[in-house]
């Protein structure tokens, strides 16, 4: 791969025709080592590289040509990646994207593709976990029988994988695939797996190859090359001979050379539900060949931000387009302005006095799109509006004429900006451990050598939070959007390091998602868990996306603690003034993973702090003039969900008659429900909080009810019985275990979590038996 990175165009320069291209390939792969001797696990996995001259049949068979996006969904040591790249030529890095679920193979193809996007899915599921994909052209040589997770062999796993990735092809795209040689178009499961499609693949090609071609690779298996198209008019293509076959890669270059056609013409490549997907092009560098440094003026005039040399992403370019401060009229009352009704609906009808439905009010943009769905907001959060902000985000001009953002998305990022703004009236000192706020006078003029009331911890300069802003919407809302569009108004000012929080790293690709409908990187979403505790995160700008789990790791081994990696990073050291000069966006997304940061009291007593929601204080602590943003459907609805919300300013910041938080939670208590929805409505009417929800308006429900059938009770009774065995046996099973003896319960801990354990199994158990059920 190494040697046709450096020497594959000049190859096919000097080659004049395909079939001395592959006679020099041939050469090539001869000298390359057998594989016949193979681990347990590449054997388990069927991990078998494609032999190079198959490769190259392969690449002729896609008709590779400019404009082309190439998507290789099990891209294994890059056999197929390094032919595609050569036919890219200089456009690869904005137009190949690598897919491999083994860790260290994938870690090789970065190695190897520098500024290609690599992620790590399950290719039978790659239409789902890569959406924001649209390929025009797949190369894919997948495992035949192998699913991961799944010891047994799994008849048709090749075919999961090509319908996969062939939902991702637009129409006009081909898909050129090296299958098992029982993967036949036409077949039974070939047309079971395609039925639903609309448009169906167009077979162009399909033959056998000889299991000769593998001998080298360890396999004698036979092999089949199967070539389809995605046509819009549909239909199947030419008649499949099963019993066609070739021996060799010679023999099925000239099979491709006689029987593939050109390919159809591209269909424009299909949108997002608020705009086409970020286009692609070549990497843009400032002037001397030197990469924009971030923060710079020539970084961000041409949106590049500036990386280390080894950097994968640097090569990829954004998809920002020209850049404005977002222009925008205030004031005026419900459905004034431009787009006033077209939120509205019907949901006056449904919500009564209860719901009322949400309009741009505060924020009108000229040309804003509404948004998709009608949007409702309490009827005590409609009673008060935002204060006329004054701040103006700077953002891609495509983000509104494009629809990328709506109108209540946009409102949000003016709002998040206004307050951002500004900062808390208090002056507050932070402790050496970022663990103690002790608030000083406004002529304190005490030097960095100041401590605590203990004496013995040490206390910051004295400093003035800037002020948060808190995103309540619901879901359907787009708070993945709003979140990326309030990091990139920041971005596009020079501010190009950020973290996302979020409660589970399931949601990474969510937020790449995001991210890049607004024109940016994927490759700008970093995720931490990639990066090892206590190194140093190898990206000179970005979006560092960690879970609060991660966020909470303590030192391990010498080794720093997340929470300093991460904020070394933004900051740039851990330092008092680097701390303090960083001004980026700090994203408490699922913020209500943080609850019960500062303990309360409990049925059994009282309770200590969450270790989550302590990191997130000390990371607020940590960086006093970073924009926090906290994001949570359910922030307001429960005191230990503000716990958190320090820069509010609802306590201690000289603002409120709260001068501590115990103050606060103790009057809040006192009010009940009714005074959250007071505080919600008076965040709101001060511009801290936005909340809003779909509206029901015209949905019907109505409850199924399905009665088990006498064999479904049968079933249902017989794993009764087989529980009510284990509970009968539980005591000797924890005796066996070591957690009792002579029934002296030894560990109360490990009973109870043992018992947990299983009473939890079981719920989950009855609860998959009966959903099967229904």
């Amino acid at each position: 791969v190494l040697f046709l990175k450096r020497w594959g165009r000049t190859m096919r320069r000097e080659a004049g025709s395909p079939e001395r291209m592959l006679a020099m390939l041939e050469a090539l792969a001869a000298l390359e080592p057998s594989h016949t001797r193979r681990s347990e696990a590449q054997v388990a996995r069927q991990q078998f590289s494609t032999p190079l001259p198959l490769a190259y049949a392969m690449l002729q068979a896609a008709r590779v040509r400019p404009g082309d996006v190439v998507l290789e969904p099990s891209a294994g040591t890059g056999m197929l990646a390094v032919l595609a790249e050569c036919a890219l030529g200089s456009r690869a890095a904005g137009a190949l994207h690598l897919n491999e679920l083994a860790a260290v193979r994938a870690g090789l193809l970065e190695g190897l593709f520098p500024g290609v996007p690599v992620t790590r899915h399950n290719a039978e599921a790659v239409g789902d976990c890569l959406p924001h994909v649209r390929p025009s052209v797949v190369l894919m040589n997948p495992p035949f029988s192998v699913t991961p997770g799944v010891d047994r062999r799994r008849r048709g796993a090749d075919l999961r994988h090509v319908r996969a990735a062939f939902a991702l092809l637009p129409p006009g795209g081909r898909l050129v695939a090296l299958t098992g040689h029982g993967c036949v178009p036409g077949g039974r499961d070939w047309t079971d797996a395609f039925r639903r499609l609309d448009p169906p693949p167009r077979t162009v090609l399909s033959v056998a190859v000889d299991g000769r071609a593998y001998a080298r690779r360890g396999t004698g298996f036979a092999t089949r090359l199967t070539v389809v198209d995605r046509a819009p008019a549909g239909g199947t293509g030419g008649a499949v001979d099963p019993e066609a076959k070739v021996e060799d890669a010679g023999a099925l270059l000239r099979a491709v050379a006689e029987g593939v056609p050109p390919r159809l013409a591209l269909a424009p490549v299909p949108g997002d539900l608020f705009g086409s997907v970020p286009a692609r092009a070549p990497a843009v560098r400032t002037g001397g060949g030197r990469k924009a440094q971030p923060g710079s003026k020539s970084a961000e005039a041409s949106g590049q931000a500036g990386s280390r040399p080894a950097a994968p992403e640097a090569s990829e370019p954004h998809g920002w387009g020209p850049v404005a401060e977002l222009a925008y009229e205030t004031g005026g009352t419900d459905g004034e302005g431009a787009g006033g009704d077209a939120n509205a609906g019907d949901a006056s009808g449904q919500a009564g006095a209860v719901y009322e439905p949400w309009r741009p009010r505060t924020v009108r943009v000229a040309g804003a799109v509404a948004h998709p769905t009608p949007l409702v907001q309490s009827a005590a959060m409609a009673a008060v509006a935002p204060p006329a902000p004054s701040y103006r985000p700077r953002l891609p001009v495509r983000v509104v004429a494009e629809g990328r953002l709506s109108d209540a998305q946009l409102e949000s990022v003016v709002l998040a900006g206004e307050a951002h703004s500004r900062r808390l009236s208090a002056r507050v000192r932070v402790s050496a451990d970022w663990e103690a706020v002790e608030r000083v006078a406004d002529d304190d003029v005490c030097g960095d050598a100041c401590v605590g009331d203990d004496g013995e911890v040490p206390l910051s300069a004295p400093v003035r939070f800037r002020r948060g802003w808190m995103l309540g919407d619901g879901t359907g809302c787009g708070k993945g959007r709003q979140v990326a569009a309030v990091v990139l108004d920041q971005w596009l000012r020079g501010r190009r390091r950020a973290l996302w929080l979020s409660q589970s790293d399931k949601l990474l690709e969510d937020a790449r998602r995001d991210w890049a409908a607004l024109g940016g990187r994927e490759a700008d979403v970093i995720a931490l868990a990639k990066v090892r505790s206590g190194d140093e995160v190898p990206h000179e700008a970005g979006i560092l996306f960690a879970t609060y789990a991660t966020l909470r790791s303590p030192a391990r081994q010498g080794r720093r603690s997340r929470l300093e990696q991460v904020v070394a990073w933004l900051a740039g050291g851990l330092d008092e003034a680097s701390r303090h000069a960083f001004a980026g966006v700090v994203v408490f997304d699922e913020a209500h993973a943080m609850a019960n940061a500062a303990g309360g009291m409990g049925s059994r007593g009282r309770l200590a702090p969450s270790q989550q929601g302590r990191a997130g204080l000390k990371l607020q602590c940590a960086l006093p003039d970073a924009r926090v943003l906290y994001v949570s459907a359910t922030g307001a609805t429960t005191l230990p969900g503000l716990a958190y919300a320090g820069r509010l300013g609802l306590w201690a910041a000289g603002e409120t008659p709260f001068e501590t938080r115990e103050a606060f939670v103790s009057a809040m208590e006192a009010g009940g429900v009714a005074a959250m929805e007071v505080v919600a409505r008076d965040l709101k009417a001060l511009g801290l909080y936005q909340a809003r929800a779909l509206s029901y308006a015209g949905v019907e429900v109505d409850i199924l009810e399905h009665a088990l059938t006498s064999e479904q009770r049968r079933i249902y009774d017989a794993y009764a019985g087989a529980f009510q065995v284990i509970h009968a046996h539980l005591d000797a099973a924890l005796e066996a275990t070591g957690v009792t003896d002579g029934g002296k319960t030894l560990s109360a801990g490990a009973k109870s979590a043992a018992l947990s354990a299983f009473e939890g199994a079981k719920q989950r158990f009855f609860g998959h038996l009966l959903v099967a059920m229904k």
